[in-house]
This record gives structure tokens, sequence and C-alpha cells, in this order.
């Protein structure tokens, strides 16, 4: 049987590192249905991230980023004839500490909004990727259990899961499109966030696992749309139900931003809906999804067109019946917009900035546009992002990137397949994503204090 294909989207910039501990019963904390779940998201290029490389400067560490961001939409857009509803990626950025089973088994897991199987390498281990961390043995958690054929949870993995002739276990294959796979048992275990045990989570026990990993990693939690995801398993026992938001400070080791950083702020990301995400500020686009599957896993958008100052740039409506035309992703750094409103765009941003007399130069990491100045471009012309139904207003800090001492580029790059609203754009958003009611909302935010 042909293993069904899946995304592994991730954040170029940024790694997550969440602790998710499970713990013994006599200390867990069962959530009920109105809870909301705090946890600090730690980006890679921080000195805390255990993917620090201390020997580059942040310039080189910035440079290093984009081109993991144009790497990943690249092989996006050069597998679209052939998996239209899967997201390319190229490098895996975001991690979680989690730990499942009773007693606490941890293993570092890269988070996924662009699939939605959970997963980690389990003994016995036939074919495995090097992993520095032990292998989860399920039979050394009292809480573990292996599901049927025969399961509800069998058959919500829809298409990648099977039956063996001569088992009578959930089997399941999952491959991503970097080539990265998994086989192995659907089974059920407990994990924890913060101190809130999550009992009967579904998840895949692999035993046949291969890809390209670090050796920090061993397996993969998805955070996309389908019923699997591990969103959508917690929703029951969160405020506002499958809801999930984060907001994103700058990053000290990479920009110019850190000016600004507070040291001690980190980028959060919350389980259920928080009391501050409505009001008058907060602005709200329809969810959408590619196509009729009903396990739809990418977060798509429809962007209208982008204004520059006084200047409305429309985006040409198309035809086809679907107008999702950009997937929101955390773990873009650039924005990328279909190429004609790019070029009108650029040619917009440098219609703004012709009286600030800037020299144009070339950008260093692709075909974007950069000037030549060791100043800020502050204040920037206003740039407002029109999705619809809902104008996100960028700052200048959110609009441009600074390179090195001398050039500062346009956080943005054309793409002649789908567009992805990067996370530079989302820096300093409180953004929330409703599964249930299909919406994705924004509501301006000073990260560094929330």
């Amino acid at each position: 049987m042909a293993m069904p294909y899946h995304s592994l989207s991730t954040i170029a910039t940024s790694i997550v590192i969440i602790s998710l501990l499970v713990i013994s019963h006599a200390e867990d904390y069962v959530p009920h249905h109105g809870d909301v779940i705090s946890l600090n998201m730690i980006h890679r290029d921080t000195p805390s991230s255990p993917l620090y490389n201390s020997s580059l400067t942040k310039w080189q560490r910035e440079r290093i980023a984009l081109r993991r961001s144009r790497d990943r939409i690249n092989r996006f857009i050069s597998s679209e004839d052939e998996s239209p509803d899967h997201l390319i990626y190229s490098q895996r950025e975001y991690l979680v500490n989690i730990s499942i089973g009773t007693p606490p088994r941890p293993f570092i897991g890269i988070v996924d909004t662009g699939s939605d199987l959970i997963w980690t390498q389990c003994m016995p281990c036939r074919e495995c990727f090097e992993q520095n961390p032990p292998l989860f043995d399920p039979a050394s958690s009292s809480t573990y259990r292996k599901l049927s054929c025969m399961s509800d949870e069998c058959n919500l993995l829809s298409g990648a899961a099977s039956c063996a002739s001569n088992s009578s276990s959930c089997d399941y294959q999952y491959s991503y499109g970097d080539g990265s796979h998994t086989t192995g048992n659907l089974s059920l275990d407990t994990a924890t966030l913060d101190s809130t045990s999550i009992p009967n989570t579904i998840f895949g026990c692999g035993h046949h696992n291969e890809g390209v990993f670090s050796g920090i990693e061993s397996g993969i939690v998805g955070l996309g749309r389908g019923a699997v995801s591990f969103i959508s398993q917690i929703g029951g026992y969160l405020v506002g139900g499958k809801y999930f938001s984060y907001c994103l400070v700058p990053n000290p080791a990479m920009s110019f931003l850190s000016n600004n950083y507070n040291p001690i702020s980190s980028s959060k990301m919350y389980f259920g809906r928080l009391n501050t995400s409505s009001g008058p500020e907060v602005v709200t686009t329809p969810l959408l999804s590619n196509g009729d599957s009903a396990t739809q896993t990418f977060y798509y958008l429809e962007l209208q067109g982008i204004s520059v100052g006084a200047n409305n740039i429309t985006l040409d409506a198309d035809a086809k019946a679907f107008k999702g035309n950009m997937i929101i992703d955390s773990g873009t750094t650039l924005t990328y917009l279909p190429k004609l409103l790019y070029d009108r765009f650029k040619s917009a941003i440098r219609e703004a900035l012709k009286d600030r007399f800037l020299e144009v130069k070339q950008d260093p990491t692709g075909s974007g546009l950069c000037f030549l100045t060791k100043y800020d471009i502050l204040p920037g012309p206003n740039v407002i992002l029109h999705f619809n139904g809902a104008d996100v207003k960028l700052k200048s800090t959110n609009t441009f990137i600074r390179m090195d001492d001398e050039t500062v580029c346009l956080a943005f790059s054309p793409s002649s397949g789908v567009g992805i609203y990067g996370n530079w754009a989302q820096i300093n958003y409180l953004v929330g994503y409703d599964l249930d009611n299909k919406t994705v909302s924004f509501q301006p935010t000073d990260c560094t204090t929330s």
C-alpha cells in the first residue's frame, strides 16, 4: 500500500521548547472544560535554545534562516502539481519536550502545524534514525494501550491507517514532503501540558522511521486541523473549544528589533481562548478549506489586497471556487505573495520611500528589495494586509528586516504558487486559531509583556 503524503511545515526562524511532562497519577491534574494552558516558546537562535550556534554572528543566523524559508517555499512550488494539498518543508525548527506513559518517558518532538499525527520512535525499533534520548518502551507504561483495527480512533486516521491480515492492531504509515516517514501502531497514552494531564492521547508508536533528523528529536507533534491533531484532541478540555493562539516576540539574536527587546520575555503559546482575545482591535478572517477533504490540515486564508499608504493594490480575483491563496504559517520567516501582487507591492514601497533618497541594494540572499542604510526605516510607509473581513496593519518592524549593519530588506518575497503569511509579519500580534468556528484572528499586542 502506498503511504499517504503529509506535510511537515516548520518555523524557519524559531524553535519552540514546550515542556509537556507526564507525571504520576497522584500528582496529575486532569483538565476540565474551561481551561487555558500557557506555554513558553523559545526561539531557536536565542542562547537558551538547544540549537543555538554561538559560533555564528546574528547576521549569519538570519541569512541561514531566510535560506531555509526560501528553500521551503521552493520545495512546495516544485511539488504543487504532484501533491497540492500538502506543504513541503525543508528544515525542522519547532521542538517540544514531551513525555509519554506512566511513569514518564520523555522525548523531544517536532511541532508541525502542517500535519496531524503525533508519533514517537518506539521499542522495538527495527529501522530507526539515531536519537539521543532513550526510545519509548510501551511495555514500561501502565497507561499505554495499542488500538485495534475496529476502534473509532483508527478510522480517524483515514487513509494512513491499515490492518494487516495477521494482526488485529491498527497500523499506520505516514510520510512527509521531505521523504521522512514513520510506520507503527496507532496507540493511546497520557500526555501532560505543564501540570495538566491529557489521558488517552492518540499517538503513533513508530517501529520503522526514517528521515533527516538531527538526533535531538524523537518524533513529531501534529497541530494541523485534522481529527487526530493535538489541538483537536484536547479541545474538549479548553475554554473556547478547539482554539489556540500565540504571541511572537522579536528575536534579539537576529534583528535590529533587539534595541527594544526584553531579554526576560519569550514568545507564548496558549491552548484555549484568552479573555483578551476579543475586543475592538481584534480583526477576524475566515479559515478556508482547500478541496473537499474532510481532514483538511492547512490554515488557508484569502488575501484580497495590500495598501501602501494611500495606494491600494488589489489582488486579481481568481476564477476558481477555492479562494484560499495564503497559508498562515508561524514556521516561515518571510511573507510570500503571488508574484504579480508582489511586483506591484515592491514598486509601491519604492515609491513611498523615494523621498528618503535610499540607495537600492541587491538582496544578499535572493531577489527581494533592499536598501543601503545604517539606520532603521522608521517610520516606514503604512502597510495594511487586506484579508477577507480583516485589515491587518503592519508596523515598519513587520515590513522590513535588517540583513547586516548596512542593509535593510523588505520582509516579503514573490511566490509562483500559494502564498505564505510568515512569522515576521506576525510579531507583536496575538494570532488566534479557532478551529470550531473556522476563523483566524489578529490583535495588536506587546508580546514582550503578555
